[in-house]
């Protein structure tokens, strides 16, 4: 059995998305000085690896503490999703793949490795509506993606997390190591941390591939 880390470490000067508060670590006390080392963590809930609840975007919708956690866990069907210069991400890249009802999308388009560069932002591939619209007709439960938002960066009204928060489909950013994954399916988990009428969650995500 192989673990696969599918999440980026927070730290100080990571990638955010644009307009984002800067995150802040420290260290609060040191065991030298008390016995025991405390970190001091302080972010918004949209940073790094996280989750987003369906009421991110739809007023109304549930909220991370009313979701359940499987709707972020379970059966994974790993997508491998090139970009061109258009950036946009098409629906044909779902096309030949076993998608059953209630399976995770992991959709691969390498762009992790622009972690913590300006590219990952400046020039970050996002979803065609159709490539949504299919998802939602193939009954998906959850998407995961190595990019920053499905989508545009600029955008002011988020289309499409309107169509997949609004399918109460889990939308899964910013994973890591993708590439590591060599098989069409794996179990997936991103258990989203629990706060109540949170908006969204961070998650340690990762897949399980079976020897």
């Amino acid at each position: 059995m192989r673990i696969i880390d599918l999440s980026h470490a927070y730290q100080m000067g990571m990638t955010l998305f644009p307009g984002t508060a800067p995150i802040e670590v420290k260290q609060i006390a040191q065991i030298d000085d008390g016995g025991y080392r405390v970190t001091d963590f302080h972010a918004g809930v949209h940073v790094g690896t996280h989750c987003d609840a369906f009421g991110h975007v739809v007023k109304g919708a549930k909220l991370m503490d009313e979701i359940s956690l499987d709707t972020f866990i379970g059966e994974a069907v790993v997508v491998d999703a090139p970009v061109d210069e258009g950036l946009e991400i098409q629906a044909a890249v779902l096309e030949g793949h076993d998608i059953k009802p209630g399976d995770i999308v992991l959709l691969r388009t390498g762009y992790h490795k622009l972690w913590n560069q300006p590219e990952y932002v400046e020039k970050s591939p996002y979803f065609s509506r159709k490539l949504a619209e299919r998802l939602v007709e193939l009954e998906v439960k959850a998407v995961g993606m190595d990019i920053i938002s499905p989508d545009t960066v600029d955008s002011t009204t988020a289309p499409i997390h309107q169509i997949l928060l609004g399918h109460e489909i889990g939308v899964i950013e910013n994973l890591n190591n993708l590439d590591q994954i060599d098989v069409d399916r794996v179990f997936f988990a991103a258990a989203p941390i629990l706060i109540d009428k949170s908006d969204g969650g961070f998650t340690r995500a990762f897949a399980i591939i079976k020897e």
